[in-house]
């Protein structure tokens, strides 16, 4: 899943969450060369790669993440997991909504048992201007 959402083992990632740790062991134990904690919240974040969420994010609390940051460079990955989505019909999903709202296009939706993976990817400023 990393490698098509281009996260390679020389890019450099940065892990936040309460289940940080045990995610940034695991990326550098498979040959990730450049990862990194972030501890949520604003403060002076550089913009990596790739942000990888390491706990299940509802719609609060990825709003909360995505306005204080920390935040990917343009062009960079965010990977989280989000609660099933209750039956929506035809309507679109509330957290893919949001994430466009803060310029981030949806690449990848993985639907599991009880929760769904998503890669977005950061739209340039420009492009992101444009769309609102």
């Amino acid at each position: 899943m990393l490698a098509r959402a281009h996260i390679d083992r020389s890019s450099v990632i940065r892990v936040t969450g309460p289940s940080g740790l045990s995610a940034l062991l695991w990326l550098c134990r498979h040959g990730f060369e450049q990862v990194g904690y972030l501890k949520p919240g604003a403060g002076p974040h550089e913009q990596p790669d790739a942000l990888i969420v390491a706990h299940t994010c509802d719609a609060a609390s990825l709003e909360a993440l995505l306005a204080t940051g920390p935040h990917v460079r343009e062009g960079g990955a965010l990977v989280f997991q989000s609660p099933l989505p209750r039956v929506l019909g035809f309507r679109a999903d509330p957290i893919h909504r949001l994430l466009e709202r803060h310029g981030y296009g949806v690449e990848q939706c993985h639907h599991g048992y009880h929760r769904e993976l998503h890669v977005a990817r950061r739209a340039p400023r420009d492009g992101w201007k444009a769309a609102a």
